[in-house]
């Protein structure tokens, strides 16, 4: 197969050493279960997943960590990406201590899932990536063509990843990604996991042509290799319990296990027989242990990890928020029942309200009516927003994986999602406002309905913007949909819409200030009655005498028209404020990642 090292002059090689690495999980126990059934507190013991760890990844080469289920494999890959630090031991590299973030920036970590958008095409999702990535958009498809002829994905780079492409290949994807950079090593968790033999063997030989290519060091876990696979992986790392029972290559696994006298039946690999030998190999030395330092030689020619340059972002900001706009709206677009429904529902329902409030005249009813219009106009606007959560969930892992290898940064992703978002929801406050507005019969005044479509377009985008925070934080879909619809309530109940501010306890007066639903209800309110300030709304029988003008309505809401900017400026700062705790939320999640 062709070499293939497209980014940059051909980069050095790195030889991975573990030396003596150990980790211990400590075990937290909660007192208060024990102190509610008047218990003692008792500690529990620390677990020990992984003891005293040795091991060596050449360049050039595929380094297997083979062992059964709760060997400690996914710990000492984890451990070997610089994303968990070990309890004790040494990772070297080049026989030079690392810096986990620089290690970080020149390996490339693949999960054992795929994480990736599915409603983009292959060639869609290399591109996207590789402009991110790649300085100069000249050599873009050239890349992009090359890596998907290496990973034989060239008949599928026109197929969405939602739908067409085999196991197998959404695997090669996932691989391909982590490519774009030229990682020196590249770590993989079981990446032949729920596959086929046949797709399997692909996946493994398709890292084998980017080790021998590439010169790169790759390491993988892998629950139990076939003899196909075992053939074409260079050297194993067999455990047991969190400690090692063998490192070397497979003809070095079997004189292992005769020196044991353990001969390998003929119909098993020496692997497989070790696997099932494992209980009676546990207490044996690794016959070809790594050839390791007593302890970390920093005298070494090699050159320091000083020498490992932490890696900037390659493209500017204002690059990477092009290119994420495009690729954000590309999906959007390609979301056409969510487009389609959203416009459809805030067509119908500004259209049904029109016709139920419609000519809503004046009076105690029309004062009433319009309260309920504009009270239930704000609780559909901000709880449709919620149909956005499952997208934001769905991309989160992805855009951790993104920005934690440095693809591009967190705030580039906020402001494209943002600039994406706003017009299409200008677009959808626009269309409900039409609908309802001039049919109910609201303030005949251009400047009016301006405004009324600058709240509506605020409040959507705020909604928006709160999803974006709460879906940061949410685990999954469900508890996503849970907090918007509790915190959703809390807002809408002390809004003021349903007891007043004066008849609210004290100690709950801050939910007041606090719901989006108060300034964006007072906005509509101010609006509306600032054409009504000298119109009588309800008059005496007897004495044909004025009892209640618009100006009335405001003054016993404790409104004024010189707040009609107060509100505007406040529903913006809370779009604003749910932006940096989403940005703050994240960028936690990406650290924990790291970690």
């Amino acid at each position: 197969m062709e070499d293939l090292t497209p980014f940059s002059p051909p980069r050095k090689t790195y030889k991975l050493t573990a030396f003596s690495i150990s980790y211990t999980k400590s075990t937290t126990s909660s007192t208060i279960t024990p102190f509610l059934l008047f218990k003692p507190c008792t500690s529990t013991p620390p677990t020990h997943i992984l003891s005293d760890i040795c091991l060596t990844a050449y360049p050039s080469q595929i380094l297997a960590i083979v062992g059964p289920s709760g060997a400690g494999k996914s710990t000492l890959l984890d451990i070997l990406a610089a994303r968990t630090s070990p309890t004790s031991g040494t990772l070297l590299l080049n026989s030079s201590p690392i810096n986990p973030s620089s290690f970080r920036k020149l390996s490339a970590y693949v999960p054992q899932h795929d994480a990736c958008l599915p409603l983009l095409t292959v060639l869609e999702t290399f591109t996207f990536t590789a402009r991110l990535l790649v300085p100069k958009s000249s050599e873009i498809a050239t890349i992009v063509n090359s890596l998907l002829s290496e990973l034989t994905l060239t008949h599928v780079a026109n197929t969405r990843l939602a739908h067409g492409l085999s196991g197998g290949e959404r695997r090669r994807v996932s691989i391909g990604l982590s490519l774009l950079h030229d990682p020196a090593v590249l770590i993989l968790d079981e990446p032949t996991s729920g596959l086929d033999s046949t797709s399997a063997f692909n996946v493994i030989q398709t890292l084998k042509s980017i080790a021998t290519s590439r010169h790169r060091t790759v390491i993988l876990s892998i629950h139990q290799p076939s003899f196909r696979i075992l053939s074409t992986i260079d050297r194993i790392l067999l455990l047991s319990k969190g400690t090692v029972v063998h490192h070397g290559t497979l003809s070095s696994l079997e004189t292992f296990l005769l020196s044991n006298g353990l001969a390998v039946p003929p119909q098993l690999n020496a692997l497989e027989y070790a696997m099932e030998m494992i209980h009676q190999l546990d207490e044996n030395k690794p016959i070809t242990p790594p050839s390791l330092p007593t302890s970390p030689d920093n005298s070494s020619n090699s050159p320091p990890d000083n020498d490992i340059i932490e890696t900037r972002y390659n493209s500017t900001r204002f690059h990477e928020v092009c290119t994420l706009y495009n690729r954000i709206w590309k999906i959007i677009y390609r979301t056409k029942q969510l487009l389609l429904t959203n416009t459809i529902e805030a067509l119908v329902v500004g259209l049904v309200l029109g016709t139920i409030y419609i000519n809503i005249g004046y009076g105690k009813q029309g004062i009433e009516k319009r309260l309920g219009l504009f009270a239930f106009t704000l609780t559909f606007l901000l709880s449709s927003t919620t149909e956005t959560l499952p997208i934001f969930i769905n991309e989160r892992p992805i855009l951790l994986r993104e920005t934690s290898s440095g693809v591009y940064r967190l705030s580039s992703y906020l402001i494209a999602n943002t600039l994406v978002f706003s017009p299409y929801l200008l677009a959808i406050a626009i269309i409900y406002s039409v609908s309802v507005y001039f049919l109910v019969g609201l303030c005949a005044s251009w400047p009016s309905f301006a405004y009324f479509v600058l709240v509506i377009w605020i409040v959507v985008i705020m909604a928006n913007s709160f999803v974006l925070f709460l879906s940061s934080l949410a685990p999954n879909y469900i508890a996503g949909t849970s907090l918007v619809t509790v915190l959703l309530g809390a807002f809408f109940l002390f809004s003021g819409y349903f007891i007043s501010k004066e008849s609210m306890p004290k100690y709950w007066l801050f939910m007041h200030f606090f719901s989006m639903y108060k300034y964006a209800l007072d906005a509509l309110l101010i609006n509306e009655y600032s054409c009504l300030v000298s119109k009588c709304l309800i008059w005496y029988d007897e004495s044909k005498t004025c009892m209640v003008t618009g100006g009335d309505v405001l003054l016993k809401r404790g409104l004024h028209e010189r707040q009609r900017w107060t509100n505007i400026y406040i529903l913006i700062g809370f779009f604003v404020f749910y932006r940096v705790l989403c940005l703050l939320a994240l960028i936690r999640r990406v650290s924990k990642s790291k970690k």
